[in-house]
């Protein structure tokens, strides 16, 4: 099943970086593996950003029914697709839909693992690291211009495309305290980062 959805996306959009990540996919496609669900993320991202919005909703409906193991080697890049998944909805009006995602995610990170073994243990780790996440560190402004200042285009639009899964990923969750008070300004370069790395071909 999976193998005829990349067949299809490569047909639908033939685009590089789409085509090469539907080949890999295609070969190899593990719920239970890092790179796998790195790869299924990032085709859902271009997709997306190649305004390929209902392509990009058929990559994440593959990760619906995965349990929850706790594993984030896997489920870093399920939840930013399911952070993608909730922006979608929202565009089309399921606002409640996309805060049911919401609801499971916050489930998720509020489970007790071997560190963290009471509720009330996960939940103060959880507040902390919350609050680490910032506008600055989210949108990696400063190391792209470092990058577009010594010529690597290559580079810079490589930290754009990933900038996207915080800012797209984390901003949709609402979990964020930093990332919503500039939630506007963060909007400002999702859609500027779109517009550079959309011209890739």
């Amino acid at each position: 099943m999976e193998k005829a959805i990349f067949e299809r996306i490569k047909e639908k959009c033939q685009k590089k970086k789409v085509i090469s990540l539907c080949n890999r996919l295609s070969k190899k496609c593990s719920f239970k593996s890092g790179k796998d669900i790195e790869n299924l993320c990032h085709l859902a991202y271009w997709l997306y950003v190649y305004d390929e919005k209902e392509l990009a909703m058929n990559c994440i409906a593959l990760t619906q029914d995965i349990p929850f193991d706790m594993n984030y080697n896997v489920w870093t890049f399920i939840h930013a697709m399911w952070g993608l998944k909730m922006r979608l909805l929202r565009e089309q009006g399921q606002a409640d839909d996309a805060q049911k995602i919401a609801e499971t995610m916050n489930s998720h990170f509020l489970t007790p693992d071997k560190v963290f073994n009471t509720v009330e243990k996960v939940q103060q780790f959880e507040e902390k690291r919350r609050t680490r996440f910032t506008y600055e560190s989210t949108i990696r402004e400063q190391d792209i211009e470092r990058d577009l200042k010594e010529n690597n285009l290559n580079f810079a639009n490589e930290r754009r495309f990933v900038a996207l899964f915080g800012m797209i990923g984390n901003i949709e969750t609402g979990f964020y305290p930093f990332l919503n008070e500039g939630k506007a300004r963060i909007e400002e370069k999702i859609t500027e980062y779109i517009s550079e790395l959309s011209k890739i071909k």
